[in-house]
């Protein structure tokens, strides 16, 4: 920005000093020939405009080639006057063509400085039309004391030679009115081209007046002081030009007024007022030409001060729907709901707050992108207002939370219902098919005193209910929640604190070959000893884990400790590891490196480890496929944990990368009292086989579970029968006899589809 500012002071003092070489040649026998040179330098300003206008685009590309029209008309016109004086000798007719050169200058400078400068400017076009009607009344009484009326007054030898004579002054009214216009349309930081544009209309000004009084006067000669403004005016238009070039010009359209632009057309009328003033105070009169601009002024000010009450006070109204509005969805916002819940519990009339917090809606963000998400925002508002209608309160109070202020309380678990049903609804976003569901909270004044902080509270602990109940539900605040919301941040304190400390550790529970009990593998188990509550379960403080975002580094911990201690264990040779695996976790862009970082600083191979999901990560495919792939290419093997349990279909089976499946234990333990049950394990086990998974079947409590399994072809098991989770070391390598309480290790059963064995040999 510094940069910029100096380059622009550099640009205006050159400008300028091009009028120094024509005050210094002034007077002396070389003066006359400075014409050629303001020709020149009227033609190369043309060029540099026309270079502007094959950059720009749109009504501005038409401007700046108006621009380069006028200044290469005056250039031309100029040379035929110098061409007359300096080659024909001979007086310079009036009018000429010279004129007509000359003449052009400020009609095509208007109409292209319109473009250039555009009409949406700040306030309205209605206060742009004012602003030039004022400075134009303004200026013309100025114009008219100091040149106009002695042109009126001189008359001229024909009609058409006195039209031409009013032209000039009229023409320079009409520049400096452009000024007046252009400079209220800068804006700070990007004046630059604006500045240079004014410094020439102000040039041009300038040396007309003088030209036009000393013409009046009988006192003109070519080359004298006077027309430093023709040099200055074409130096500043073509810089203008060379500047547009390089950087977009940035005028005013944001519709906020600054000081300086409001007063900025006022500064013309109080100098014609002084000038109409002076005249009386000196004993002159102001005529009819002077008094009726000053009239129409001042109305003309008027309506401006009303045209921008008016705007200012849309513009009042707009920044405070802004203020109360999401732009992205046009609900409420924050600010909104705070008004009116506090206004709301003021009353006697019971009321209530339904918060909603999508679930996963990172995992949209991440996946499909912001705009993706924004477009499910936008539809989760629409079916929002399509379940509460008027006069009910619906917001979003940021990120992918909203919330509902409503008085009709007795019907608000049926609401509840309806709205997560409505959200259940498949979304369109662009070439991807979305579901969204949400968590959802409701808290109930009943019309007593409440704070409304203590309700939004309530309504927090409702909506965290229901995602510790599952998500995709809605909860209704009771007192009890409360104590629920202590205890969790009791755990969730006391959970960071052990991660800190390294106090968790890993147990391990065997994997076996059913037929003849030899250990192919072992599950690592987090496992948490409080100093205090002593073991706390792992249903306890995994989702206590996820829920406080603590999953990652919890996964991360039991892998590094479960392959470091695995790799130290003598009967890993022969053997997989097997560790649970968060779906949050393999969310992770960095998920796979760590994986990769781990094996390689514990020496594992990346064949002996297995990673175990859980079959409801597969019922979104889109969110875990990839990682899934990612760490298969590595030689990691991926088993699918607790089928049965969740919402994937079979159909995922051939789609996904994985090896291995779990069948749950609630099949297994059926199977010995429930003929169906049977024939279902023994059915998933040939559909297994079919497409290449090796099954391990959980759960396996007594012999009489584990000869059934036999019977039906189940190759591995898993299970209280063949060990409990317990520290690596205690587990034994040797084969051991089936009656026997202990574990052994043997030659792992090969996997089919080329993954390698479960063994990882």
């Amino acid at each position: 920005m510094i940069g910029r500012q100096r380059q622009m002071i550099a640009l205006v003092a050159l400008c300028l000093a091009t009028g120094v070489p024509i005050i210094v040649l002034s007077g002396g026998p070389f003066a006359t020939y400075t014409q050629l040179a303001s020709s020149t330098l009227a033609c190369l300003a043309a060029a540099l405009c026309g270079t502007a206008a094959r950059r720009a685009t749109g009504t501005v590309r038409g401007g700046w080639a108006l621009l380069a029209a006028g200044c290469l008309c005056w250039g031309l016109g100029n040379f035929y006057w110098s061409w007359s004086e300096l080659v024909v000798h001979a007086e310079v007719l009036f009018p000429s063509p010279a004129d007509a050169g000359y003449l052009l200058f400020p009609l095509f400078g208007t109409a292209g400085l319109m473009l250039v400068a555009g009409w949406a400017s700040a306030g309205s076009r209605l206060t742009v039309l004012l602003d030039g009607l004022i400075a134009g009344c303004a200026l013309f009484v100025v114009g008219w004391v100091v040149t106009v009326r002695s042109v009126w007054q001189a008359g001229g030898d024909s009609a058409f030679a006195f039209v031409v004579s009013l032209a000039y002054p009229v023409g320079d009214i009409v520049l400096a009115t452009m000024a007046v216009l252009v400079a209220g349309r800068m804006r700070r930081g990007g004046r630059g081209v604006g500045l240079l544009l004014v410094l020439g209309l102000v040039g041009m000004a300038t040396s007309d007046v003088m030209f036009a009084l000393d013409t009046s006067a009988g006192t003109y000669t070519t080359g004298q002081a006077s027309d430093a403004g023709f040099f200055i005016c074409f130096a500043a238009f073509g810089a203008a030009g060379w500047t547009a070039t390089r950087r977009p010009m940035v005028f005013d359209g944001a519709g906020v007024m600054t000081r300086w632009q409001i007063m900025l057309p006022y500064l013309p009328f109080g100098l014609a007022g002084c000038v109409a003033a002076g005249q009386v105070l000196t004993g002159g009169q102001v005529d009819g030409a002077e008094a009726l601009p000053l009239l129409a002024g001042l109305i003309m000010i008027l309506l401006r001060q009303l045209s921008t009450l008016l705007h200012n006070s849309r513009l009042a109204r707009r920044l405070q729907h802004q203020a109360y509005h999401d732009p992205l969805t046009r609900l409420g916002n924050r600010a909104l709901f705070t008004e009116t819940l506090q206004s709301a519990l003021t009353s006697a009339t019971p009321a209530a707050v339904v918060y909603l917090d999508l679930d996963d809606f990172k995992v949209i963000n991440d996946s499909l992108g912001h705009d993706a998400g924004d477009a499910v925002l936008r539809a989760v508002a629409d079916r929002l207002q399509s379940c509460f209608a008027q006069p009910d309160t619906v917001v979003r109070l940021g990120g992918d939370e909203f919330a509902v202020l409503t008085f009709r309380v007795d019907a608000l678990p049926v609401q509840a219902q309806r709205l997560l049903t409505e959200l259940a609804e498949p979304l369109q976003v662009g070439a991807r098919t979305v579901r969204v569901s949400a968590s959802v909270g409701i808290a109930i004044s009943d019309g007593r005193p409440t704070r409304p902080e203590d309700l939004r509270k309530n309504v927090d602990l409702a909506m965290y209910a229901a995602k510790a109940q599952g998500k995709n539900r809605y909860a209704l605040f009771t007192p009890s929640m409360r104590h629920d919301f202590d205890r969790e941040l009791m755990w969730r304190a006391e959970l960071h604190q052990a991660l800190t400390d390294e106090a968790l550790h890993v147990a391990y529970q065997p994997i076996v070959g059913i037929g003849d009990r030899r250990v192919v593998g072992v599950e690592a188990l987090a496992r948490w000893d409080h100093p205090v509550l002593g073991s706390v379960a792992p249903d306890l403080f995994i989702p206590v884990a996820e829920r406080a975002a603590l999953i990652g580094e919890l996964g991360m911990f039991v892998l590094r400790r479960a392959c470091a201690e695995f790799a130290a264990w003598p009967g890993a040779a022969e053997a997989y590891l097997s560790v649970n695996v968060s779906p949050l976790q393999m969310l992770s862009p960095q998920f796979c490196d760590r994986v990769a970082a781990t094996l390689a600083e514990t020496g594992l191979r990346p064949q002996q480890l297995v990673l175990e999901i859980t079959e409801n990560a597969l019922a979104d495919e889109s969110e875990v496929i990839g990682t899934l792939v990612q760490l298969r290419a590595t030689g990691v093997r991926v088993a699918i944990d607790d089928f049965g349990t969740g919402y994937a279909s079979l159909r995922y089976l051939h789609r996904f990368p994985a090896d291995i499946v779990k069948i749950d234990r609630t099949y297994v333990q059926d199977i010995t009292r429930d003929p169906a049950a049977l024939r279902i394990v023994g059915t998933l086990w040939q559909l297994f086989h079919a497409i290449g998974l090796t099954a391990v079947a959980e759960g396996v409590e007594d012999p009489v579970q584990a000869e059934m399994l036999i019977e039906l072809g189940c190759p591995l098991g898993q299970g209280f029968l063949f060990g409990q989770p317990g520290p690596l070391a205690g587990l034994a390598i040797t084969a051991r006899d089936p009656q026997s309480s202990g574990a052994g290790i043997g030659p792992p059963p090969a996997v089919s589809r080329g993954y390698g064995s479960l063994a990882g040999t």
